[in-house]
């Protein structure tokens, strides 16, 4: 940003050359305070919401499975590469079940499950899905 001026002629007084143009009301507005902040009835300053995610593998293992849900991956929905820095959570199950609450940003819109098995002759499963505020459910 820069300011450009140009001399006028005219006797002021050199002390009030100093002032700026928020000091004279030239090319402000007034003072934002909280009490200018006008806000809707109703409106919902959460940033965050939860859900509900309930997996059930048991029909594929009842061995120990790794269940993790991210944020952020990488590659297509169809092969997901999960991002270990956005891991939510991750639980070890021995009965092929999770039942959990997420604590999730209210901008996120969808979700990678992966799940492991102990039992490396079954592949991992993968799933994207929609955050909807319903949960989620897997199968």
């Amino acid at each position: 940003m820069g300011l450009t001026a140009c001399g006028g002629g005219g006797g002021g007084d050199s002390a009030s050359s100093g002032s700026s143009p928020a000091d004279s009301g030239v090319g402000s507005d007034e003072p934002v305070t909280m009490a200018s902040i006008k806000v809707a009835p109703g409106y919902d300053f959460t940033t965050s919401q939860q859900l509900e995610v309930n997996v059930d593998v048991s029909s594929v293992t009842d061995q120990r499975a790794y269940i993790a849900f991210y944020q952020d991956w990488s590659g297509s929905d169809n092969a997901p590469i999960p991002n270990p820095d956005s891991q939510l959570l991750m639980k070890v199950t021995d009965n092929g079940t999770l039942s959990q609450t997420l604590t999730i940003g209210k901008q996120q819109q969808s979700l990678l499950m992966v799940v492991m098995f102990a039992d490396t002759s079954i592949s991992p499963v993968t799933d994207v899905f929609a955050v909807d505020g319903e949960g989620y459910a897997y199968p």
